[in-house]
């Protein structure tokens, strides 16, 4: 029993430890650690002036330690091509004049204007840095300290991507299936707030502002996620493993499909907890229906989280469809609660689109089509 116990723990702090980040946050430390010893160690044995610089190694190592391969070749590329633009300012400073008040803000001012082209990404800020650097650390000795600069951050960089590239390439699939998931809790807690208005007739539309936000919010969260999840195969030994090209094209469609949910439950918030696209009173579905509309949110959160079949929702949105087929009530209240079952039947073929791993294909006539 105390080693089932201590088993137990053991599980649940290894998938807290995922789920929260906490196991690539550790692994990508370590290698961070790793890489900067090593590039302090190289830097040391660097001929000529360079060798007199060697605390710059350590830092272009964890400049290149980016959370993915290619984004690792990037910053670092970036940032010495900033670097030398840096230097080239500092020259044209110190031919213009003496260093002084004159030179330095000339420095700031050239470098942070060249900085502002958005092709230097990460080198951007290292442009007026790396100005400064040579101007005032540099002084009589700019020449031998820029090229030992340039030098040893080259040295750095090189060491980070090369520990970055053998050691554990990251890939982040899981990272991204596991904020799609949480996406999912988000809408289905959405679509319930949606019922509760439906049913008691109350609305308070900052709450509902505030609900939107946090949908927004998870939603661009995970297209990150994924973006990321794309970024970290290109270049990365890993990338190569059999079946990494379909889980990230099925991560990718199943993200899509989850954007479309998001779109039309957006469209039920409008219609159902705000005031609608007309003033107060109308533009909203009639309260005649309130009973079937919100019975069929309930149930298609109860399909978004996974705890019922696909077919509840089916029949919920069959029975909203019915009660539009008999009524006989004003046709601009049963025009709104049309466009409401509209939302809803797209929330759910989207899940279905979501759930059932399909291709990539978007718009109506992609819906329930099998996967070619």
């Amino acid at each position: 029993m105390p080693f089932e116990h201590v088993a137990g723990v053991g599980t649940r702090i290894w998938r807290w430890s995922r789920t929260s980040g906490t196991q690539p946050r550790l692994l990508h430390a370590a290698k961070a650690a790793a890489a900067a010893v090593l590039a302090w160690f190289l830097a040391r044995h660097v001929p000529g002036v360079a060798a007199e610089y060697p605390y710059y190694a350590p830092l272009g190592a964890v400049v290149a330690m980016q959370t993915t391969v290619f984004a690792g070749i990037r910053s670092g590329v970036q940032t010495l091509i900033g670097i030398g633009l840096g230097i080239l300012v500092a020259g044209f400073t110190m031919w213009v004049g003496d260093p002084g008040f004159l030179a330095v803000a000339l420095a700031v001012g050239i470098g942070v204007l060249i900085g502002g082209f958005r092709v230097l990404g990460e080198g951007s800020s290292w442009v007026s840095t790396a100005a400064l650097f040579v101007l005032l650390v540099g002084g009589a000795h700019a020449e031998g300290y820029s090229l030992g600069y340039l030098v040893q951050m080259a040295v750095g960089v090189a060491v980070g991507l090369l520990v970055n590239f053998l050691v554990f390439p990251p890939l982040h699939f899981w990272d991204a299936e596991h904020r799609i998931d949480a996406v999912n809790g988000v809408l289905a807690d959405h679509l319930d707030g949606l019922a509760d208005v439906l049913e008691r007739g109350e609305r308070d539309e900052r709450a509902w502002d505030r609900q939107q936000d946090r949908l927004d919010r998870a939603i661009a969260d995970v297209r990150s996620r994924v973006s990321i999840a794309h970024e970290s195969r290109r270049l990365n030994p890993r990338g190569a493993l059999r079946g990494s090209r379909a889980r990230l094209q099925a991560d990718g469609a199943r993200f899509r499909a989850l954007e479309r949910v998001a779109w039309y439950t957006t469209d039920l918030t409008e219609l159902v907890a705000r005031s609608g696209p007309v003033s107060a009173g109308l533009g909203r579905p009639d309260p005649a229906f309130a009973e079937p509309l919100a019975k069929a949110m309930r149930q298609l959160s109860c399909v978004i989280r996974g705890d019922c079949p696909q077919e509840a929702g089916d029949d919920a949105i069959a029975e909203v469809e019915r009660a539009l087929d008999a009524s006989r009530e004003n046709p601009s209240h049963v025009a709104v609660t049309s466009a409401a079952l509209v939302a809803l039947r797209g929330v759910l073929e989207s899940e279905r689109r979501a759930t059932d791993d399909l291709d990539t294909r978007t718009g109506p006539s992609a819906f329930g089509q099998p996967r070619t």
